[in-house]
């Protein structure tokens, strides 16, 4: 497995890979993240060193992605989408591109990265959003999936309120993706 930056050479592909990775049949989906990750290229939170494939020989196998998002006025990174082709899940392809995002964002000096998700990401140093008063919408139940990891300690005191991701993540009326 090899980790490149995302080339638009590599789209389709990493579409199908995160398809394989997010999609369920019989669903109605509004949102998916194969064509989230498209948009994304569009967005003004586009960075394109943090936007990175993984590759089984030249088959894309994963992809993940930092983008500009905002708390409290601090600017930082947003993780996502993540995603891996089913048939390569729990092989590390994930743990890869993370952990490859994180470097590179850290030699950026960006201060932190944030993301909504699970457990999985706590093995990397992300922690719970709630004890620096970040929030996402004025309904608990999404705050609580609020991750944060620090790559300044001195960003910790200084990062609390709103998450705002960038434009790519709202709808055309405003409302979270």
């Amino acid at each position: 497995m090899e980790i490149r930056t995302f080339e638009i050479s590599y789209l389709q592909e990493t579409k199908a890979a995160l398809k394989s990775a997010f999609f369920h049949e019989g669903s109605r989906e509004v949102f998916n993240e194969w064509e989230f990750a498209e948009t994304v290229l569009k967005s003004d939170g586009y960075i394109p060193e943090l936007c990175v494939i993984a590759l089984d020989g030249e088959t894309v196998i994963g992809y993940n992605a930092l983008t500009k998002a905002e708390i409290g006025g601090q600017s930082g990174l947003a993780l996502g989408p993540l995603g891996v082709r089913k048939e390569f899940q729990n092989t590390g392809a994930g743990s890869a591109l993370v952990k490859e995002c994180i470097s590179r964002a850290a030699k950026l000096n960006y201060p932190w990265i944030v993301l909504l998700g699970g457990d999985y990401y706590s093995r990397f140093g992300f922690e719970s959003g709630k004890p620096y008063g970040i929030t996402v919408s004025d309904n608990a139940s999404d705050n609580e999936h609020i991750q944060i990891m620090f790559l300044d300690e001195p960003a910790k005191s200084k990062t609390s309120g709103k998450l705002i991701y960038c434009e790519a993540f709202y709808d055309s009326d405003g409302n979270l993706l």
